[in-house]
């Protein structure tokens, strides 16, 4: 309803997302690039929106007497479920918790000095680094494990690979972000991102026609279907480029190729219903998308 209220002709924009019949191209291309432009900033925004909050209502400091540190260096990270760490943090022994920290790269964490000759309001703050530090290598551990299982499921291909499940969190929600490694995280944006648009592009805005009738919708979500599948496909092309993932699903390399297939398939099957104009029942597209796009994939 926003976005109509900017670019519908009722309110003067030249651009007209209200008009049934078959396109010009040239009208074509220009309601496809606004589409385009609108997606690529809501994206972009979805992405600093997600980081915001997740830093603000996720990123809360681990509690000392919920963290545990492991007993053995490197920790043992078979495939499956985690093996939690053994060692509460209050109960470790100062040789335990510099040997932990010297593992994990921190060899000057708590000034120049060794932990037995801190004092205690300073050990209590240094003990909160150990915390956080402990929690980010459980992060660290579940990373590697999901891109193993990631590895042998899709490129290799091995039968019976163990999914790796998450450890539990030490304190819920609230440090749930300082446990989760950069490219999980990176994951969950991704899934937000598209889960929003699926939501957006088969689901708002179909229903919103099927309920109205009003042609703005069904254009809205062709064209902004088409547009999306346009950027997704172009990163996964230069992620094929740069050798590194940009691409908004942050999925394995060995699946990239079935969503470019996905994504061209898709846009076809969108042009189609956009190029014929009135010849196509519009209920039956809407009804299509909600089905296989704001339903099915969204769940």
């Amino acid at each position: 309803a926003i976005l109509h209220f900017f670019i519908c002709a009722d309110f003067g924009m030249p651009v007209d997302f209200s008009v049934t019949e078959a396109p010009a191209v040239y009208d074509f291309l220009q309601k496809l690039l606004l589409m385009l432009i609108v997606w690529i900033t809501f994206l972009f925004s979805i992405d600093t929106i997600c980081h915001r909050l997740a830093k603000k209502i996720w990123s809360f400091p681990v509690p000392v007497d919920s963290a545990f540190i492991p007993s053995k260096l490197p920790h043992p990270n078979p495939m499956g479920g985690a093996i939690p760490f053994d060692i509460p943090l209050t109960k470790a022994s100062d040789d335990q918790v510099e040997s932990f920290m010297k593992f994990r790269g921190e060899t000057n964490w708590c000034g120049d000095k060794s932990l037995n000759n801190v004092k205690d309001e300073d050990r209590s703050e240094a003990l909160r680094k150990v915390a956080i530090y402990a929690a980010e290598y459980k992060g660290v551990l579940f990373e590697e494990r999901f891109k193993k299982y990631a590895d042998d499921h899709f490129r290799l291909r091995l039968p019976g690979a163990k999914y790796p499940y998450v450890d539990r969190y030490w304190n819920s929600w609230s440090c749930f972000w300082i446990e989760t490694a950069p490219s999980i995280r990176k994951m969950f944006v991704a899934s937000i991102a598209v889960i929003i648009e699926h939501m957006t592009n088969g689901c708002i805005l179909p229903v919103s026609f099927l309920l109205t009738g009003n042609p703005t919708y069904y254009n809205l979500a062709l064209y902004g279907e088409v547009a999306f599948m346009i950027y997704a496909t172009t990163l996964l092309l230069a992620s094929y480029a740069l050798q590194r993932d940009v691409s908004i699903e942050q999925m394995h390399p060995a699946v990239w190729h079935l969503l470019i297939l996905h994504h061209v398939a898709s846009m076809m099957l969108c042009i189609g219903c956009i190029m014929f104009g009135d010849v196509v029942p519009k209920q039956l597209v809407c009804y299509v998308l909600l089905a296989l796009l704001g339903l099915t994939s969204s769940l």
